[in-house]
């Protein structure tokens, strides 16, 4: 069995104050019964624990969804995310391995190339992707919309509006997806997720 790091989003106990790491179920189940991940495993980032720690025992990353970017929403839980993160995009460009942004991991990986990303609205609930010469629906559970990227990155997918909704670095085995492949509505079109899969060596 081998693991799949993923980034956890990060919330404030509103009971009593508390800092708690969190992982949607959505992640465990899609392990669990997605061919596309058969013999895998989810590995949960703790942010106390130095990314490095970690590194040897994976084969690949995804930064999750949750959390503004501190550029957005200067919260403490959002500026945690995005030092800890940071340092998992510079890593896995250091060291060539898999990386993949889902919602706010796209945003993230997009603001570290230096992408625009606007407020946005109209992005939440189910729309159209717009993948070359096909379309379908996914859902949509975000307000910043990537605008535009720089040269070393490739735009996949985009919305009705033009945003981009997908991309992939043009060297490295980085990809990003702003719609929930773990959701509902999130894998109608496997095809980008497939591609990143590819990086990953088919090797115990």
């Amino acid at each position: 069995m081998r693991f799949i790091g993923i980034t956890q989003r990060l919330i404030e106990n509103q009971e009593y104050y508390e800092m708690r790491e969190v992982l949607s179920l959505d992640w465990g189940k899609f392990f669990a019964t997605q061919e596309i991940f058969q013999g895998f495993l989810p590995l949960p980032l703790s942010y106390g624990i130095d990314f490095t720690k970690y590194a040897d025992k994976l084969c690949a990353v995804i930064l999750s969804g949750g959390n503004d970017l501190s550029c957005y929403n200067d919260t403490m839980p959002s500026m945690m995310r995005d030092r800890y993160e940071i340092g998992i995009i510079e890593y896995c460009i250091q060291n060539r391995l898999p990386l993949l942004g889902i919602c706010r991991g796209a945003q993230i990986i997009a603001h570290f190339f230096n992408s625009t990303i606007e407020s946005c609205i109209g992005h939440v609930g189910q729309h159209a992707i717009y993948q070359g010469d096909e379309t379908f629906i996914a859902n949509s559970f975000h307000n910043y919309m990537i605008t535009q990227i720089p040269s070393n990155l490739i735009v996949l997918a985009t919305a009705k509006d033009t945003s981009i909704e997908s991309f992939k670095h043009k060297t490295l085995p980085i990809y990003a997806i702003m719609w929930h492949i773990e959701r509902e509505n999130g894998l109608h079109n496997t095809q980008i997720l497939q591609e990143w899969r590819a990086h990953i060596p088919n090797i115990i």
